[in-house]
């Protein structure tokens, strides 16, 4: 699916932050392996020790708010994206934050595509700015707390570090400081089970007490399925085809893109998945801050975004290519920059 997108603009950016643990003192601890964290060249990950999920997601959207001087009555939905537990077990985060943050009536959904969340909740959100008849804004929030004793933040996902963060943002019609393009998304069904692996559908194993390792259902697929090698190639073809459309859709090339926004992972992930195949340097990428931040579920393009505009390496009239991929789900957008905001000046 993708979505070319009129009259929706992005004018409130909040994130929360939580202080960041060094990953080399972490191996040095004999938390992180050190052959991954020299082949990984990841440097730290975000901790929010007792800090839970939708506060955070709650203290990003009142920034948001406040960056973008926006009255919390005018939000018409709400739309919270979430990767792990987010509280207790029957209980929906949505209606949390949104009773904290508006405080009306408006509907406030969970979105679960895993770390494309984001994506999915800008197609959504766009499809209903587009035949909505009062204009209102659609505030889109996310946040993790990975520190579950049910994960390893260091060793649990093959080449990546899990970091804690919450980000949020406002989309409105008509005005803000950048404008959503086009965005949009796709499904390699041969590779979805990379993360399943071995695990039973039902009953689930989590309330048995049992942790979370992707690099052992990463094991079972290569094993039983498909060797990763093929897995790569399929979502390859997938991942460029999607760019292009995307792309095509913002009217826009890759050559006119300032910077390539991406999930925050190892290097050598991030050659092999962008800069190889697209023809493009690291330096294009946001890679850099997000080797330092740990990979945070949905937030990392956001918190991406937001350190290159308060780094002032931004400028009215960039484009940014925002790329995120789950094994079998890949989603892209196109921002146009049109103004630097004063918070971010500042």
């Amino acid at each position: 699916m993708r979505l070319k997108v009129n009259d929706v603009y992005i004018s409130g950016l909040g994130v929360f932050q939580p202080p960041v643990q060094d990953a080399g003192q972490a191996a040095r601890r004999g938390e992180y392996s050190p052959a991954a964290y020299l082949e990984n060249r990841l440097t730290g990950a975000g901790v929010a020790g007792d800090i839970s999920p939708p506060e955070m997601a709650v203290r990003a959207a009142r920034q948001a708010l406040s960056r973008a001087a926006a009255d919390p009555a005018r939000i018409g939905m709400v739309l919270h994206a979430s990767v792990f537990f987010q509280g207790p077990e029957m209980w929906l985060p949505g209606p949390y934050i949104q009773r904290e943050v508006a405080g009306t009536s408006a509907p406030a959904f969970e979105i679960r595509l895993g770390c494309n969340g984001v994506f999915a909740a800008l197609e959504i959100a766009a499809g209903r700015m587009s035949a909505a008849a009062d204009d209102r804004t659609v505030l889109v929030t996310t946040a993790e707390n990975l520190g579950s004793p049910l994960m390893d933040r260091w060793n649990s996902a093959p080449g990546f570090i899990l970091g804690d963060a919450g980000s949020a943002l406002l989309l409105d019609r008509g005005d803000g400081f950048a404008r959503l393009r086009a965005v949009g998304s796709a499904v390699v069904p041969e590779v979805e089970p990379l993360y399943r692996g071995g695990e039973p559908l039902y009953p689930p194993t989590v309330p048995q007490g049992r942790k979370i390792d992707m690099r052992e259902r990463a094991e079972y697929f290569r094993d039983n399925v498909m060797s990763l090698t093929d897995a790569a190639e399929l979502r390859t073809r997938v991942r460029l085809d999607l760019i292009e459309r995307t792309l095509d859709e913002a009217d826009r090339k890759l050559v006119d893109m300032t910077r390539v926004v991406c999930g925050n992972s190892a290097a050598y992930m991030v050659q092999h998945d962008l800069l190889e195949p697209l023809g493009i340097t690291m330096e294009r990428t946001t890679w850099q801050f997000g080797r330092g931040v740990g990979h945070t579920g949905a937030s990392d393009q956001l918190l991406s975004i937001n350190h290159l505009l308060v780094t002032g390496q931004l400028a009215a009239g960039d484009h940014l290519l925002l790329f995120g991929g789950a094994p079998a789900t890949m989603s892209c957008a196109v921002l146009e920059v049109l103004d630097i905001p004063g918070w971010a000046r500042e």
